[in-house]
């Protein structure tokens, strides 16, 4: 190949791992598993990248210091020959299983082959078995090189058989980048087997890093784990955009929606079964708009929509819809829970110039809208008006035993509340019951 095609692809392809390094060090969260894996799989290519064009360099090279350079040079490049592939392996496994825990157990396993290959390394700088230098500082391959390959593609055959073979587990979303990383890498080795001398394994990985990036990390950064939807990153970036190009004919609204007793039925059902509550609700959102609605979980248990419409009747219309998905899933779920939401909407006033915050969030025009439509709930059924309305946290056993019949009979079965406390504003309740 080429000396200077084959500068300018690898000068291509470490610019474009390069961008995607630093943009993934400046908005992944990098304390999870998934990015630390992505970052290194990044760097092991940068490095071989850099590698392969320090090999075409200094091959031929005479004197002293570019034979000790040259020397060094293939030894890491060869010890790292199977870095990428097998951080890929880790990585796509994560993707399947989404298990820190059951990734990190199969670290050290996997990372065998790499150590023992890096071993056959070190020591071909005598034997020649993976490669050589000849007496005028040539490279050549060593006997041993099939091995290389074989190690590489092991690995990506071993993780392609596992994310087919679990399909179910993976997003359909991301199920083909997952399964068509290979491809490019393989192809460049092809070529590199039948054209001695060239090496196009690393620009592949470079390649497919950049579809794995736009199609899974980038995702993966904007979206909920929990719930699969939008996350608050996202919903941010889309409002302040949506305010920013608001005109007079191009407005839109949002709607704030929050599970009734979340907290409470954590505490009574577990964590769990609050899980399950929020992909419920996520999904049951998603189902009742439209395609082109946007929705994402803003915090605990609050969701945000936004939705490209400028008519306030055409808004209620899609309310309507979410509280009719709610009481048929009600009706026909056989779930420990009944769910209820509290929401609130309007269509964005184009003239009113309000930012983000000011519309969104927790003082703002939506939040605010909320109290105009909410019922709290007790798990699906609607408490009584005299303990909405929360101020201070008495148990029963302080009151006093002429109010408790009273107190029975608002929150039930006297047996069962006794260190439950209650929700109430202490000064209402002291005047109703005496």
């Amino acid at each position: 190949m080429d000396f200077y095609l084959r500068i300018d692809l690898n000068i291509f392809s470490f610019l474009i791992c390069l961008l995607i390094l630093i943009d993934t060090c400046i908005q992944a969260e990098k304390q999870f598993l998934q990015s630390k894996l992505f970052v290194a799989l990044i760097a092991s290519d940068l490095i071989l990248i850099f590698l392969d064009s320090l090999q075409w360099l200094l091959d031929g090279c005479q004197g002293q210091a570019s034979v000790a350079i040259f020397s060094a040079v293939n030894v890491i490049s060869y010890s790292m020959a199977p870095v990428p592939t097998y951080l890929w392996t880790l990585y796509a496994g994560y993707q399947i299983y989404r298990d820190e825990k059951k990734i990190r157990k199969l670290v050290y396993p996997l990372l065998v082959p790499v150590l023992i290959h890096g071993l056959l390394a070190l020591t071909s700088l005598s034997t020649g078995f993976l490669f050589y230098l000849d007496e005028n500082n040539i490279y050549h391959r060593g006997r041993g090189f099939p091995l290389t390959a074989a190690i590489c593609y092991s690995y990506l055959i071993y993780i392609s058989i596992v994310i087919f073979r679990n399909r179910r587990l993976v997003e359909k979303r991301i199920f083909f980048p997952l399964l068509l990383f290979p491809l490019l890498p393989l192809l460049g080795s092809i070529i590199q087997i039948i054209y001695y001398g060239s090496v196009l394994v690393w620009n592949g990985i470079a390649l497919s890093i950049l579809i794995v990036y736009i199609n899974i990390q980038n995702y993966r950064l904007h979206t909920d784990y929990l719930t699969g939807v939008y996350n608050r990153r996202r919903a941010d970036y889309l409002l302040k955009n949506k305010i920013h190009s608001r005109t007079h004919g191009r407005s839109f609204s949002g709607i704030i929606i929050d599970i009734d007793n979340f907290k409470e039925i954590n505490d009574r059902y577990g964590h769990l079964t609050g899980d399950k509550v929020l992909e419920i609700s996520a999904e049951l959102i998603k189902n009742s708009l439209r395609k082109d609605d946007f929705v994402a979980r803003y915090g605990g248990d609050e969701f945000i929509v936004l939705l490209d419409i400028k008519d306030s009747s055409d808004l209620k219309k899609s309310v309507d819809r979410i509280n009719e998905s709610l009481n048929n899933y009600n009706l026909n779920s056989n779930f420990p829970v009944k769910l209820s939401f509290s929401m609130g909407y309007d269509v964005y006033d184009y003239s009113s110039g309000m930012s983000k915050d000011q519309f969104l969030n927790v003082n703002g025009h939506l939040k605010n809208s909320i109290f105009g439509h909410k019922k709290t709930s007790n798990f699906g059924h609607e408490k009584p008006a005299v303990i909405q309305n929360l101020s201070l946290a008495i148990t029963v056993e302080e009151l006093p035993r002429r109010q408790w019949s009273v107190a029975e009979r608002l929150l039930g079965n006297s047996h069962s509340l006794s260190p439950v406390k209650l929700t109430c504003s202490y000064c209402y309740l002291s005047s109703w019951l005496y």
